[in-house]
């Protein structure tokens, strides 16, 4: 009897494991989808390769505008750290479970914000500036929005969750 009192005192103030690691798994996969799509531009981009865009939008004119580069790094390299990086904390959240509480997810969720706001301001930048669409930055936007909406989701879940059980 005691040490089932013991093991409840260590997991207080932490949520059940069930739904962090389904959540932890799906970041996992948009992170791998954000890294196939900033992989591809970087790619295309280091090898001057043409971008394929299947008839959608305006590729080349995003990615040869004065935009595509910050200090001689291209924004998809960038884009593809940001990713890896996203992957490894989801990949490390998955390993170690609730042992961090839910660091790794603030993690992600900030890392998303900053995403979500460089991509809002290259989304503006391809419409309003340079005046063309790239569908592969679009696609970029899209997985780092939902990464940042599932995160904010598992934020109010896990998060209320947390302090629930520390009570």
């Amino acid at each position: 009897m005691r040490d089932v009192q013991v093991e409840a005192d260590e997991d207080a103030g932490r949520y059940s494991e069930g739904p962090a690691r389904a959540l932890a798994a799906l970041l996992g996969v948009l992170s791998l989808a954000g890294i196939s799509v900033a992989g591809y531009l970087t790619y295309v981009h280091w090898l001057d390769k043409p971008i394929a865009c299947a008839g959608f939008g305006t590729c080349a004119a995003v990615a040869e505008s004065g935009y595509a580069w910050i200090g001689g790094i291209p924004v998809a390299f960038l884009g593809l750290l940001g990713y890896v990086v996203l992957a490894a904390v989801a990949a490390f959240w998955l390993r170690t479970g609730n042992r961090f509480d839910i660091w790794p997810l603030l993690t992600i969720w900030g890392m998303s914000v900053a995403g979500v706001a460089y991509s809002a301001y290259l989304t503006y930048v391809e419409l309003f500036v340079i005046d063309a669409v790239c569908v592969w930055c679009m696609a970029s936007a899209g997985v780092m929005t939902a990464i940042f909406l599932v995160a904010t989701g598992g934020l109010l879940t896990l998060g209320r969750e947390s302090e629930l059980l520390s009570v």
